[in-house]
């Protein structure tokens, strides 16, 4: 140990809080970042309010606030009142990665957040750039967590470009192109939509993925 990272100074002292934060800061800022990832997703699903639809967008890409809002205003013609409280409420929620190995720790915490929203209720829709997308359908579970392109599409495959997961299931299909994102200024040539699974079978869920279909084949519209 004292080869690898010279010698140790004295615990708690000046030198050592130096030392401590030149070899284990990134430690440090990657464990951070998991737990505030956690306590945030935790204390959205506590405190926010009922969304009829969550739509994810998982890349490095940034969004404004008003980008998201013109967004999330661009996909409620689209989208069913899944609660039944009179709104339609959508949730376009960013989950971003760098892409470019500043911290490994810090693109887990985001991961971890990115997974456990895969389960949360009315959290249909996915969609990833292209390097977040060679990561995501290449993991032996694809095929469980993403519904077949095939079955929510509106016409054919036919001059898409698709990823299809290791056994060759369409999990999803490029945005290039959209009109809709287009019109409110949103560059959609590096995104991929996909829709996942529904777990639940309650009819706020089933309504939910149903919205996710609708404002999917929207996006897709060029």
């Amino acid at each position: 140990m004292a080869e690898r990272y010279g010698e140790i100074p004295k615990r708690f002292t000046k030198a050592w809080w130096g030392y401590f934060w030149m070899y284990y800061k990134w430690y440090v800022i990657g464990i951070g970042a998991a737990v505030l990832a956690i306590i945030f997703t935790v204390a959205q699903c506590a405190g926010r309010k009922n969304y009829d639809l969550i739509v994810n967008y998982c890349g490095s890409d940034y969004f404004s606030n008003e980008e998201i809002y013109s967004w999330e205003d661009a996909l409620v013609p689209y989208t069913a009142d899944a609660n039944e409280n009179g709104d339609v409420d959508v949730f376009v929620q960013q989950i971003n990665f760098a892409n470019n190995g500043a911290s490994a720790d810090i693109e887990s915490a985001m991961q971890i957040k990115h997974d456990m929203e895969l389960s949360n209720d009315c959290s249909f829709v996915f969609i990833y750039d292209k390097a977040e997308s060679d990561l995501i359908f290449t993991r032996e579970s694809a095929e469980q967590t993403y519904v077949n392109v095939e079955d929510w599409i509106d016409g054919s495959l036919d001059g898409y470009d698709v990823i299809y997961s290791t056994n060759g299931v369409p999990c999803a299909v490029s945005l290039a192109g959209s009109s809709l994102l287009e019109s409110i200024g949103i560059d959609s040539s590096d995104m991929y939509i996909s829709l996942r699974q529904n777990y639940s079978d309650d009819e706020v869920n089933s309504s939910a993925q149903k919205s996710a279909a609708e404002v999917a084949n929207a996006m897709l519209a060029k």
